[in-house]
């Protein structure tokens, strides 16, 4: 039997994940790190989450149901039809029961569950996403925090080897030894909330991720970004392809076709009406969700180009401020509070960068792209 490219791919990608076990104590240098793609995780998510698994196998019993549907059945018999009623107090015009109604009905819970096999995909493949993102920041975040300790190391150096000549005080090395612990301290911090980060995607996925995997890195920059301008038509795109919408059109489909098997004319009539009131319903609430999906990502974009533009300024004052205190200009105070502020103007950048993604994956969901 040969398997599926995607779950051969889920498979390997699986092999990555759990047979990097934890380095050998001999080791001189750590393994190198495994990169986990978004892609990959999402084959993973999906094909070993057990509510996507389930509903593929819905989809596959009424497949089956439905190949194996007759092309023609007898009516129902008076005396079957006389024990449901007997037993049950149903009603079940005998003449209703067609070949045509029999094969609808078949079609109709194929159709369904097909539908619901995509939301639940789609709904597994959100929260990947979601999770997956979160890992990207995390992972920045530490790296920006290890870039920042480095650098503090490095003007403990040189603050020491300017208190030992005399051209420093003793204060700016007690101020950089401060700003050492404190940095290692944010370090650990952002360690945790990595670890954190990977672990949940992992629970999403449904298998844990060994600690020398990693994410894609996170480059997205605003320039990159083009945002749609016609709302109009995104929302059309929407009504298209969103499954709760199929859903909710597939019942209504369901509740017309069961008035012709119903003896009760007013209560399938109000239960016709009930479900395309709720169809009404799903399609409001996708013209909102869309637009409140396409406000906060020209939003989280706007967020972006500002961060970005803050960052290069920071930067530069660091440098400068650097610059000053080797050349006995600037005091430890100026460079310390000048990394503050690069360091937290980079945090900034990484913070908006995961929002706008979030912010576009929110809006392909909204858009039944997901």
């Amino acid at each position: 039997m040969r398997l599926p490219r995607s779950l051969v791919s889920a498979l390997i990608s699986l092999t990555l994940l759990t047979a990097a076990g934890p380095p050998a104590a001999a080791a001189d240098t750590p393994p190198e790190p495994l990169v986990l793609g978004l892609e990959q995780a999402l084959t993973l998510a999906e094909t070993l989450n057990p509510g996507v698994r389930l509903a593929a196998i819905q989809v596959s019993s009424a497949r089956s149901a439905l190949e194996t549907a007759p092309a023609a059945a007898p009516a129902m018999a008076p005396a079957v039809a006389a024990y449901l009623q007997a037993q049950y107090g149903i009603s079940i015009p005998q003449q209703a029961i067609t070949p045509q109604a029999v094969g609808q009905q078949a079609l109709l819970t194929y159709e369904q569950a097909a539908s619901q096999h995509l939301s639940a995909r789609q709904q597994v493949r959100a929260g990947a996403l979601q999770a997956y993102v979160t890992w990207q920041k995390a992972v920045a975040t530490v790296e920006a925090q290890q870039a920042a300790l480095e650098r503090t190391r490095t003007q403990l150096a040189n603050v020491e080897a300017a208190v030992a000549v005399g051209s420093a005080s003793q204060y700016d090395l007690l101020q950089v030894q401060a700003a050492l612990a404190g940095q290692q301290a944010a370090l650990i911090g952002a360690q945790a909330m990595e670890e954190a980060a990977r672990s949940a995607l992992g629970q999403v996925i449904g298998t844990p991720i060994a600690a020398n995997v990693r994410p894609e890195p996170d480059t997205l920059r605003s320039e990159e970004v083009a945002l749609p301008t016609d709302l109009e038509s995104l929302i059309a795109q929407a009504v298209s392809r969103r499954p709760d919408l199929r859903d909710a059109a597939l019942d209504l489909a369901g509740r017309r076709l069961q008035t012709g098997l119903s003896a009760d004319g007013t209560g399938a009539a109000q239960q016709v009406q009930a479900a395309a009131s709720q169809y009404e319903l799903a399609l409001a609430r996708a013209r909102a969700e869309v637009t409140q999906a396409y406000l906060a990502a020209h939003g989280a974009l706007e967020e972006l180009r500002a961060r970005e533009k803050a960052l290069e300024p920071a930067r530069e004052a660091l440098r400068l401020a650097e610059l000053r205190y080797d050349a006995g200009l600037a005091t430890w105070v100026e460079v310390q509070a000048a990394s503050a502020a690069a360091l937290e103007a980079e945090a900034g950048r990484i913070q908006a960068a995961a929002n706008l993604r979030l912010r576009l994956l929110e809006l392909r969901q909204a858009l039944g792209e997901l």
